[in-house]
Order: structure tokens, then C-alpha cells, then sequence
């Protein structure tokens, strides 16, 4: 799934004023793994705090990054990781869509806004853009894209191979090493995947045709078709066991970090936007418990034919915030490698005070851009 999103082309767009949202997105990722850092040093101490961390992934970046992430913590987690990170990244669909819903019901009171009863059947003009594959006749666009997925597993698997025998040399920090690379597979296909663009732009800027190596609409029914598969998988994976060991956690955590994004996207949003606030406020709501389309779904409920920039504004940020998330990462990795060591405690105040310190920077930053205009 993340190999078919990683694969999509991606049109140039404006940069610069983008990156407000960019940096409210990623503040509201690290404020959702600080609050369910501390939900598990305060209440759930036994629990390996990547159980906390699983929430900002299922509500802020989705089913399969949460899931990923979640498979590769599986020996930490009893077994359950990929459970876990599905069941956060369900209940922020769950949280995002009934309490969005009753969000939006208050603001279009506020702002007046009758919802239509009843629908009169009217003639609309929209433009389509087929995305299809002209230039190739023997291959479909769906084989297409299977072939070259299948060529970047390929060399996935074989970049595996070779570093089980290159790291088999170092005994059992070798090992360690090469299960955490092995569980986080999909980011080793991320980057091939990266590769393969940078070699078809470098292509297509020399005046060669090669758009029709990639096929968005084809990978996009690829990639959502993958999450959906796993995220049935692993909600059939639910158990009694897992419910009594997670379930309290998981419902206290998905709730708890639910309110707090709403009301931190709501404060800040009326400080960094001077238009379009509740716009703003209840789509990157959605956005950050479930995914764009959902942010997106709300939004329509206030601004029904996306005229206003708020949807252009989220989809791009949402790209920017990738890039300033990437410290992120590294602090996500810092638990896994201390688990069970002398140091596991010390090393998992440091991941949370350097969480906690991306959401002080990022919001103040915010805050004092906005009060300096």
C-alpha cells in the first residue's frame, strides 16, 4: 500500500505559504504521541511506550503506517503490534467522524448555513482527467503498475539478503538490527520507490515520454485496496486477549488524544488563519484522526464545492509536514533500541521531552509568526 502512495506522481505545486499548515500538522502528530507517552508512564507503565506512540500513526497518518510501524514493534507489543496500530487507526475514523459530524452541525448554525433537505437534479459541468496508459498495448495499467511493484519487492528482498549476511558478522546487535530493518521493510521500499521517480523526472526533463510508467488512479485503488485488506485482517485479529490486555489503554488513549487535537487545532487555528477558521478547524480535524479523505468529507459539510483554499491548503501541507516530521522518526526508533536494557527508562524520558519539545517549538513559532504580522 505505502509502495503504491509512495509511487504516485506528483504535480509542482507553490511553495512557501503552505508551510504554516505544514508545521500545524506535524505539531499536532507530536502532541498526539505526547499524550499517549504519558498515558503510559502514568496508567499503563507495564506496557512498552510504543504502545502510547502507535495513536499519533493510526490517528495522524492512517491504517498503514500505524500498522507498519506496529508489525515491527510486535515483539514489544505481545504479538499485538499490527492490532494495536490498526485499532488506533479505526477509532480515529470512528472519533473523527461521528464527533466531526456534530462539529460541523454547531458551525453551520453559527454561520448560518441551511443543509438541503432535498436534492433537485441539475445539470453540472466538471472536468475529468483520464489517467490511463495510450502509448502501451501490451500491457494494461494495472499489470503495469503489479510489474513494477513487483521489481522494487524484488530488490527489497534482495537488500535484505545482503544485509542478514553483512550484519550476521556483528552476533546479536546484528540480529536486533536486521529484525527492526526487516519489520520496517516498506520504508527500504519507500526509498526505491523515491528512486524510481527521481530516474523518471530526471527522464521526463531530457524531453522523454515515460508518464505512462505510473498510472495515479491505478496506484491509488492499489494502495487503498492493500490498507483495506489490512486493516480487515487485523480487526478480524482481535481477540479477548488483546482486548484485556490494550482494550482500557486503547479507548482511554484514542479518546483523550481525539479531544485534545480538536481543541489544540481549534486554538490554533484561529491564530494562524485569518479567514476560514472553522474550515480549517474541523478539516485538518478529520484529516488528523482518520486520513485526507476524511478531512476532506468534513470539510465539504461547510464549504460543499471546495471553493475556498482550505483543501489545497491541507492536501499540500500535509506534504510540507512529511518533511518537518522526519525528526520524528528517529525518536520513534529510540524506544525499540533501549527495550529491555538498563537504560529504558532513561531513554524513553528522552524520547518524550524531545516529542514534547517539537510540539513547544512548533507552536510557538506559530503563535509568534502570526502576533509579529
Amino acid at each position: 500500500g505505502f509502495l503504491a502512495l509512495a509511487l504516485k506522481r506528483s504535480e509542482q505545486k507553490e511553495k512557501g505559504k503552505y508551510w504554516s499548515t505544514g508545521m500545524l500538522i506535524t505539531s499536532t502528530y507530536a502532541l498526539q504521541a505526547v499524550i499517549g507517552i504519558l498515558l503510559v508512564f502514568l496508567l499503563f507503565s507495564n506496557q512498552f511506550i510504543g504502545s502510547g506512540m502507535l495513536v499519533a500513526l493510526g490517528f495522524g497518518q492512517g491504517p498503514g503506517l500505524a500498522m507498519s510501524i506496529g508489525s515491527g514493534w510486535n515483539q514489544f507489543l505481545n504479538g499485538y503490534g499490527t492490532t494495536l496500530g490498526a485499532s488506533y487507526a479505526f477509532l480515529g475514523f470512528v472519533f473523527g467522524g461521528t464527533v466531526g459530524v456534530v462539529i460541523i452541525n454547531i458551525f453551520s448554525r453559527k454561520k448560518g448555513i441551511n443543509n438541503q433537505k432535498q436534492y433537485d437534479e441539475t445539470t453540472q459541468q466538471a472536468q475529468v482527467t483520464i489517467d490511463t496508459v495510450k502509448e502501451i498495448s501490451l500491457l494494461d495499467g494495472l499489470t503495469q503498475q503489479f510489474v513494477v511493484i513487483g521489481v522494487i519487492y524484488g530488490l527489497v528482498y534482495l537488500t535484505l539478503f545482503g544485509l542478514n549476511i553483512a550484519l550476521a558478522s556483528i552476533g546479536g546487535a546484528g540480529a536486533m538490527i536486521f529484525g527492526l530493518l526487516r519489520g520496517f521493510n516498506f520504508i527500504i521500499a519507500i526509498l526505491y520507490a523515491l528512486l524510481y521517480k527521481a530516474i523518471l523526472n530526471k527522464a521526463e526533463s531530457k524531453g522523454k515520454n515515460v508518464r505512462f510508467l505510473t498510472n495515479n488512479y491505478v496506484l491509488s485503488n492499489i494502495a487503498s485496496f492493500a490498507f483495506n485488506i489490512m486493516i480487515t485482517g487485523s480487526v478480524l485479529a482481535i481477540t479477548l486477549a488483546f482486548l484485556s490486555t490494550y482494550g482500557i489503554q486503547l479507548i482511554i488513549t484514542a479518546i483523550l488524544a481525539g479531544t485534545a487535537t480538536f481543541f489544540y487545532l481549534r486554538f490554533m487555528t484561529k491564530r494562524i488563519y485569518k479567514d476560514y477558521q472553522d474550515e480549517f478547524s474541523i478539516g485538518l480535524f478529520g484529516m488528523l484522526t482518520g486520513v485526507a479523505s476524511t478531512g476532506l468529507a468534513l470539510l465539504k459539510g461547510l464549504d460543499p464545492e471546495l471553493k475556498t483554499p482550505v483543501a489545497e491548503e491541507m492536501v499540500v501541507g500535509s506534504g510540507t509536514a512529511i518533511v518537518m516530521a522526519l525528526p520524528l522518526f528517529v525518536l520513534l526508533f529510540i524506544p525499540s533500541f533501549s527495550y529491555g536494557t538498563a537504560n529504558e527508562t532513561l531513554f524513553n524520558v528522552i524520547t518524550f521531552l524531545g516529542i514534547l519539545l517539537y510540539v513547544i517549538i512548533f507552536a510557538s513559532m506559530l503563535i509568534f509568526k502570526t502576533r509579529k504580522k
